[in-house]
């Protein structure tokens, strides 16, 4: 059973990751004791654990704010990424099976309903769905949950470009329905070649998101 502590922490860890708090954003225990509905004992321990994650820091005589994305952690995370993902989905590039390329594809119509429907929260959903499905197929869940524990800059960063107009939500779409076509031919270098180029999209749009929310990023080079 979920302690009181760490409901309290994935409370206000879900609301940083999904943006709900901005980066940068000043935040309190008081204003989290409201909004949760718990004491300020498994608040403030809640919100110690954060600043160990480097996911909240303090400043002496200011308060405590949401820390910002750091690029630099965002962008070896993406290297990591693609490295690992694009030679995983290549593994089973030859090997899945209808069920499984049936799921994939369930998956990026849902992201696409979302995308109509401008539901921008369950579309990363299922973007993140879509590639967690990838790992599973090849039993490499460890791995995808290894990946998550180091890309907690990268997935903020990941939301924003979501949430950036001027990059099209489609692109992704379209493009996890050719590493679907790929699985479905058991093309296994195609497999590799799309989700490594997929993977890519971070430096190609960086300095759109960059100049959308440019009070949102640390360690910019």
């Amino acid at each position: 059973m979920e302690s009181l502590q760490d409901k309290t922490y994935n409370a206000i860890y879900s609301k940083i990751m999904n943006l709900d708090l901005y980066p940068g954003q000043q935040v309190s225990d008081k204003q989290f004791e409201e909004e949760i509905g718990v004491s300020r004992t498994p608040v403030r321990e809640a919100m110690l654990r954060l600043r160990r994650d480097d996911m909240l820091y303090s400043l002496p005589q200011s308060g405590t704010y949401v820390t910002r994305i750091d690029l630099k952690k965002s962008l070896d995370a993406r290297y990591a990424r693609q490295l690992l993902e694009s030679d995983i989905a290549q593994s089973i590039g030859t090997s899945l099976t209808n069920d499984q390329v049936n799921t994939l594809t369930d998956v990026v119509d849902e992201q696409t309903t979302a995308s109509e429907k401008d539901q921008i929260k369950r579309f990363f959903q299922m973007d993140n769905q879509f590639h967690q499905k990838i790992y599973e197929f090849a039993d490499k869940q460890n791995i995808w949950d290894w990946l998550l524990s180091l890309s907690t800059d990268l997935n903020r960063y990941r939301l924003l470009r979501v949430y950036d107009a001027n990059l099209p939500m489609d692109r992704l779409t379209n493009e996890h329905r050719e590493i679907i076509k790929a699985f479905a031919d058991h093309d296994a270098d195609k497999v590799h070649q799309l989700v490594y180029s997929h993977l890519n999209l971070m430096l190609s749009e960086q300095q759109s998101v960059l100049d959308k929310f440019p009070d949102y990023f640390t360690n910019i080079k």
